[in-house]
């Protein structure tokens, strides 16, 4: 029985276990040295990575989603930026980490050019984005840029071979068995989100399973519990229970699976709606350009889910 999540268990803790570009690896080795943006498919190390610069530093973790006001810019990360820890004395750097960095709001985006350069001297920050085209380019000036996902065809051949290396060693680990062709398809489904492989064995081993074959790859959907929902509940408290308690957490990669994988699940599993499909790109991406606009990101991805399955029942009725 597994205690942990897997997707925090298996979070590597130092640099040299991580999966990235060497271009990427080759800049951080002695540490962080300047006011960064990361950004990049969702699951593909942009946190970890931040966490692993900031460990050795007093440092502020903030998730911009949550905690997207300009009132969090003037207190909580000036306050932590102007504190002197005694322990740590006066040039001990200090790093804010800021994830889901696109949820600042306009007005907190516009406070944080100005904090950004107030703590140049003594102050780190660390910007990540799944959507760097969210970032203003004022912002984007302040912080030099990574891209996480593979520059070219080359860079994402290696990197798909150290993907199949680690997940057959924490199969094995695990004490499952997965052919060569059923791991190079969890790759090609998964690649490059490694957060989305780790849920896929997590459940393998909720399920007890010891054998992995190309049909167990080819039925495992992140949300397909969602996509059941949208397809076959009218229970609208219910289902609105299900996403406020399970996915307001994961809302920008919720929406952008609504906009791929669900896609592709409705063609395999439910071709009789294919023909949702142009309504719910459309949907997707309305919401998507409206998330920013939204205080509540849950209310933004609540509109989208009931919108998609209002389709879905007209479609039916045809």
């Amino acid at each position: 029985m597994i205690n942990a999540l897997l997707t925090e268990k298996l979070r590597p803790k130092e640099l040299k276990h991580m999966i990235l570009p060497p271009r990427i690896k080759e800049v951080f080795q002695d540490g962080l040295q300047q006011n960064v943006l990361f950004s990049g498919s969702a699951g593909c190390g942009k946190t970890t990575l931040a966490k692993i610069l900031a460990a050795p530093h007093p440092h502020l973790y903030l998730n911009m989603s949550d905690e997207n006001s300009i009132e969090t810019i003037r207190t909580k990360i000036t306050d932590f930026c102007s504190t002197i820890s005694i322990i740590d004395g006066a040039n001990s750097m200090k790093v804010v980490i800021m994830d889901e960095f696109d949820g600042l709001s306009n007005q907190a985006l516009l406070a944080l050019k100005v904090t950004i350069e107030k703590f140049s001297r003594g102050t780190r920050f660390v910007g990540v984005t799944n959507y760097l085209n969210k970032i203003p380019e004022p912002i984007q000036s302040r912080l030099e840029t990574f891209i996480f996902d593979p520059a070219d065809k080359e860079e994402e051949e290696m990197l798909r071979k150290e993907w199949e290396s680690r997940i057959r060693l924490i199969l094995s680990k695990l004490g499952i068995n997965i052919t060569d062709s059923a791991l190079k398809l969890l790759v090609k489904k998964n690649f490059p989100d490694m957060r989305s492989v780790l849920n896929t064995i997590q459940r393998w081993t909720i399920q007890n399973l010891k054998s992995i074959g190309d049909d167990k790859v080819a039925d495992s959907w992140n949300y397909e519990d969602l996509y059941k929902l949208l397809v076959s509940s009218t229970d609208t408290v219910n289902n609105y229970k299900v996403i406020v308690g399970q996915y307001s957490s994961d809302i920008d990669d919720v929406m952008a699976s609504l906009g791929n994988d669900f896609i592709e699940w409705l063609q395999e599993k439910k071709p009789d709606l294919i023909g949702i499909i142009p309504g719910t790109l459309i949907l997707v991406a309305q919401h998507q350009a409206q998330r920013n606009l939204v205080i509540d990101g849950t209310v933004s991805l609540l509109s989208l889910f009931f919108s998609i399955q209002k389709m879905v029942q007209q479609y039916g009725k045809k």
